[in-house]
């Protein structure tokens, strides 16, 4: 699948850096037209690099701590696999939802309850993203097919939620299939389900009506 294929992972890491410098370069300044400041439109840019690189880290820790001595392996051994340099592309790519989060939020902090909305989108990307973090431990391990419970934790969060069928020319092995159902992975999607449910809930508060009921 072209989610799989290396050009297709190095051209959507580059489309996101340059939407990210984008969004920065483009994006309102550190304090708003209110004096409030945007330091949170921060946030989701923040998820996006823990979630990319935390688990690389924590299995480097476990590493090391296997190596020291302060922790005990088990009893097939312990290894420094290719996986803590390979996975934080792949993570970074399924985690593409918490750029398009903070493009978003940097061009539009202003929009309704953009910031209700990005805490809430935030936290359920980031609560998908905590598997990851627990397949550290097998990231160093020395057994033949560790990396078996890390594809299958992968598919399952890149899969496109839709069981019905589809026109050929929608194919997710072609780049248009990839377009439409890539926004359908369980990430994403409840990335952007969060989105309408914050501006939903903060809407009232932060309605013109809300303002002067409060003042």
């Amino acid at each position: 699948m072209p989610l799989m294929s290396d050009l297709f992972q190095y051209s959507a890491l580059a489309m996101m850096l340059i939407a990210i410098l984008f969004a920065c370069y483009k994006g309102r300044p550190a304090v708003s037209e209110n004096g409030r400041s945007l330091a949170w439109t921060q946030v989701p840019l923040i998820a996006f690099l823990t979630a990319s690189i935390g688990p690389s880290l924590v299995a480097t820790l476990i590493y090391l701590g296997y190596k020291s001595g302060l922790l005990q392996a088990g009893p097939s051994g312990y290894r420094f696999s290719s996986f803590i340099f390979r996975l934080p592309l792949d993570f970074a790519v399924m985690n593409w939802g918490f750029v398009a989060l903070y493009v978003t939020c940097r061009l539009s902090p202003n929009f309704r309850s953009a910031r209700s909305a990005m805490w809430v989108s935030a936290t359920v990307m980031s609560v998908l993203n905590l598997p990851l973090i627990f397949l550290a431990p097998e990231m160093v391990s020395n057994v033949f097919d560790a990396g078996q419970g890390i594809g299958i934790v992968q598919a399952m969060l890149s899969m496109p939620l839709w069981f019905g069928s589809y026109p050929a020319f929608l194919d997710p092995d072609s780049g248009i299939g990839l377009l439409v159902f890539a926004p359908l992975a369980p990430i994403p999607l409840l990335g952007l389900v969060g989105w309408i449910a914050g501006q939903l809930i903060g809407g009232p508060a932060s309605s013109p009506k809300g303002k002067t009921a409060r003042s």
